[in-house]
């Protein structure tokens, strides 16, 4: 069910795997027959004990991985992590993976100095319910004493937050729910109504797990849910804060939109048909804070961290990751480049992405050697040309990301007497393309607030353009941005970043 190739070159080593491929003449077996033929776990023993609201492309590549991994690992030792998804919104996932069993393929790919694909059917999936028509069974199921886990992929639109990330009582959907708290449409008045089933029945709560990519999502989640509860009943509210468990975790997994070539890989790989593959990169984690009351899987036999404090590894994603990701693409179009790995296979953006992770390393309070092996697989990843990521994507809505993940790292830095000309040089260069367009003359259409897209225009200050409030490192930040802006202006932004690694490196010969 799982095949593998390694080699410097995926094609010829996929020709010469796969060259007693079958006839085109013979049908394709569907995953469904694949996985009754050679299965690594029993289906029909599973039980349902995880219930995952948002069985989207993102929660397939990872958490359900994750488990199914984790039951073929245990065979017949733990068969009670069979997951129900539910879908609150889309009805799309059910009706491509209803025909299949709620079977899919999920493809490894990684293509760059080495080259890597992987294939394997992913069974943990029992059943994706629609929860806007099927709400009472959810909540049943939900109540039942074998679930013990309520995992969510949601985004954050799907907590129903403000601008402060605590409960908006007046967004439309809460207030139907509190209206209507038997027969709820959010995530939250799910997981509430769920909780008080249980309460009333003396069944433990289950454990609430947000996988999304919010800062620690398990108090944010408890928020809303201890808001939402206190609303309806303060003597719920009192006993979920005391009784129920939200932990917090951090998931990093690249998982693009589908493309229309994905359904070759199936084909290719296992000769299986699939209506809906997952293609994702090799490289996955997913860290999660060890306060649980009640079972869970023993998933980190898998490689699933469990710490007591997740802070270093929020400190990681964020400023390795996220931050580096729109540095670059920053930098990316200024010159009018159109993919992330395109970008940072030129020779000034890797030695200048190298120095920028210094800078990001000294300012960030996580210890040397846990950061080390993370940064060193961010520019790897972001090579991946298996996995094309679009600039355009990624620099959209640059201004809010400036605030949420540039800003700390200055304002560390500033405060380590770190020099900020690096970290403001990538800034620079996007509002001067938002300005003016690129550097060959073509026009760059930011996706960004109309705000925003004005105070640039008008040629005000960083801190104004990102709503700093001011202070003295707002006072620097700006001078710093004005004076690269300058220099990109001057000299060009291919030469602006090779003279900045030119004198790092003299200043460390000179040393």
């Amino acid at each position: 069910m799982n095949t593998k190739v390694m080699s410097s070159d995926v094609s010829s080593a996929t020709e010469a795997v796969f060259t007693q491929a079958k006839p085109q003449s013979v049908p394709l077996p569907t995953v469904t027959e694949l996985w009754n033929q050679q299965s690594p776990y029993n289906r029909r023993t599973l039980s349902t004990g995880i219930v995952h609201f948002g069985p989207g492309r993102f929660f397939r590549g990872h958490l359900a991985r994750i488990i199914h991994r984790y039951l073929a690992q245990k065979r017949f030792q733990d068969q009670r992590w069979g997951i129900c998804g539910v879908s609150l919104k889309s009805r799309r996932t059910i009706a491509t993976l209803q025909p299949q069993n709620y079977l899919y393929t999920l493809i490894e790919r990684y293509c760059s100095t080495e080259n890597h694909e992987s294939a394997e059917v992913i069974g943990s999936i029992n059943q994706i319910v629609n929860g806007a028509e099927e709400y009472d069974y959810v909540l049943e199921l939900m109540a039942s004493p074998s679930v013990h886990l309520v995992t969510l992929t949601v985004t954050q639109a799907g907590y129903c937050l403000d601008s402060r990330f605590n409960l908006d009582t007046a967004h439309d959907a809460i207030a139907h729910d509190l209206n209507n708290p038997a027969a709820p449409t959010t995530a939250i008045g799910f997981i509430v109504e769920a909780l008080r089933r249980r309460r009333d029945r003396g069944i433990a709560p289950f454990t609430t797990l947000s996988c999304d990519n919010l800062p620690r999502n398990g108090e944010i989640l408890q928020r809303a849910v201890l808001t939402y509860a206190g609303l309806i009943d303060p003597k719920l509210a009192a006993y979920l804060r005391v009784n129920a468990t939200f932990p917090n975790t951090v998931v990093d997994r690249i998982v693009p939109q589908a493309h229309d070539s994905d359904d070759g890989y199936p084909r290719q790989l296992l000769q299986v048909l699939d209506r809906t593959p997952i293609i994702t990169e090799p490289f996955w984690q997913f860290v999660v804070e060890d306060k649980f009351k009640g079972d869970r899987p023993a998933w980190e036999e898998t490689g699933v961290i469990m710490t007591d404090d997740i802070t270093p590894y929020l400190y990681m994603k964020s400023r390795f990751l996220n931050a580096m990701h729109s540095f670059i693409a920053c930098l990316a179009v200024r010159v009018g480049i159109e993919y992330v790995h395109e970008a940072v296979r030129l020779p000034e953006f890797h030695w200048f992405s190298q120095l920028l992770m210094d800078d990001i390393a000294v300012a960030t309070p996580v210890p040397y050697q846990m950061c080390e092996p993370y940064r060193d697989q961010v520019l790897i990843r972001f090579s991946n040309e298996a996995l094309p990521d679009t600039i355009e994507r990624i620099s959209a809505e640059t201004a809010r990301k400036i605030g949420k993940y540039i800003v700390p790292i200055v304002q560390d830095a500033h405060a380590q007497n770190v020099n900020l000309r690096r970290l403001m040089l990538p800034i620079a260069a996007w509002i001067l393309t938002v300005r003016e367009g690129a550097e060959s003359g073509r026009p760059y259409q930011a996706n960004d607030k109309p705000s925003v897209m004005s105070a640039i225009q008008a040629g005000a200050a960083l801190s104004q353009i990102i709503g700093l409030e001011p202070c003295e490192c707002t006072e620097i930040l700006d001078q710093e941005c004005d004076r690269t802006l300058q220099e990109i202006q001057n000299d060009g932004l291919l030469a602006t970043l090779k003279r900045y690694c030119e004198e790092h490196y003299e200043t460390i010969s000179a040393a």
